[in-house]
């Protein structure tokens, strides 16, 4: 069963955060870099920015409080949910949830990164141990 974080997400401190609007996060379906969308959800609910992928119209989506979340439905009544295996790890200072950064998917790993406006927290997996860089 999917799980919702959109419901409840005052709760979050993540949400008190501003996502950076020039990252390279990647889209976990299509390996894409995603845009930033500063006008929130489609439908209108949710006027917190966030990313999408547009690829051949994917509609996942990365923002602090959800991280890789996916768009259901018809415009007038959209679900996100969450989107699977997209959302492992956390900021240690700000919990948000880390992108998959554009900037270091290469043959050592994935660089996975905060999203809050000037956070320098990353971390390299895929390798015989995590490297973390703050």
């Amino acid at each position: 069963m999917a799980v919702n974080r959109l419901e409840g997400w005052d709760d979050t401190p993540a949400n008190s955060f501003v996502l950076a609007a020039k990252l390279e996060p990647l889209c976990p379906r299509h390996n894409k870099i995603m845009r930033y969308e500063a006008s929130g959800l489609p439908s209108g609910t949710d006027n917190r920015p966030s990313y999408h992928c547009g690829y051949e119209g994917c509609s996942v989506r990365y923002d602090l409080v959800n991280g890789y979340f996916t768009l259901l439905g018809m415009p007038e009544e959209i679900n996100p949910v969450e989107e699977p295996g997209g959302n492992t790890l956390k900021c240690e200072k700000h919990e948000a949830w880390l992108y998959r950064n554009r900037n270091q998917a290469n043959e050592w790993g994935d660089e996975w990164c905060c999203g809050v406006e000037g956070c320098r927290f990353c971390v390299l997996t895929g390798t015989k141990g995590n490297r973390v860089r703050t």
